[in-house]
């Protein structure tokens, strides 16, 4: 199920030129479930390298072998790939899948839980955008923290923009992470020529987004 920002009068940061892009399965639509049976999770228990294609789950400094598909694990410290027919009730953001990142913080085990790849940041590029429910200091790149904002806000997600343009034409890890105890959604990750908005213009068009919520909800 997809929402539309017309519909909703809500702003989003939008790319005038989606660049070809270094890095693979940024929509997360090349998932395959292949189940493990010898998992204790069987059969939520997919391997990570079909679900994800292209990319790397972490539980803290761990790499995952698994991950968990269209569920959460209880404890955190888990990876999940979630797609239509999920226990958690929530649909799609985008398509038909998108990753959900779930962080330890029981029994004294705090940890983070992420999803990383390697590639090539597109020449050109500005900045990256992604749509979910995100810490803003949570994606990184070669180990160095983006400055990340908030850009609009749909009824199922946030929409979020990166400056990543110092790293153009660059080869690293593109890494997103949650903190302990927290879980937090992602998906349609793109590479864009345009700027992030300054926080001024952001505020004004938060403003201007309010303002079309509430002539829709009164239509």
């Amino acid at each position: 199920m997809k929402t539309s920002l017309a519909t909703l009068g809500l702003f989003a940061f939008g790319t005038t030129l989606c660049l070809s892009q270094g890095f693979v399965n940024l929509n997360f639509e090349s998932a395959k479930f292949v189940s493990d049976p010898s998992s204790g999770y069987y059969p939520a228990s997919v391997y990570a390298n079909k679900a994800i294609p292209g990319w790397t789950a972490y539980a803290g400094a761990s790499i995952l072998s698994e991950i968990l598909s269209n569920t959460a694990s209880l404890s955190g410290g888990m990876v999940s790939i979630i797609g239509n027919n999920n226990d958690l009730g929530f649909p799609p953001v985008e398509g038909q899948y998108y990753v959900l990142l779930v962080g330890a913080n029981y029994a004294g085990s705090f940890n983070t839980a992420g999803i990383g790849q390697t590639g090539t940041v597109p020449l050109e590029t500005a900045s990256l955008t992604f749509w979910g429910d995100f810490p803003i200091d949570g994606v990184s790149f070669n180990g160095q923290t983006l400055a990340a904002f908030q850009t609009g806000s749909t009824l199922l997600y946030n929409i979020y923009a990166a400056d990543i343009s110092t790293y153009a034409g660059q080869t690293g890890q593109l890494l997103f992470t949650t903190h302990p105890g927290r879980d937090n959604y992602l998906d349609n990750l793109q590479f864009s020529n345009l700027p992030v908005p300054e926080p001024e213009s952001i505020a004004l068009l938060v403003v201007g987004g309010m303002l079309g919520i509430w002539r829709w909800k009164r239509s």
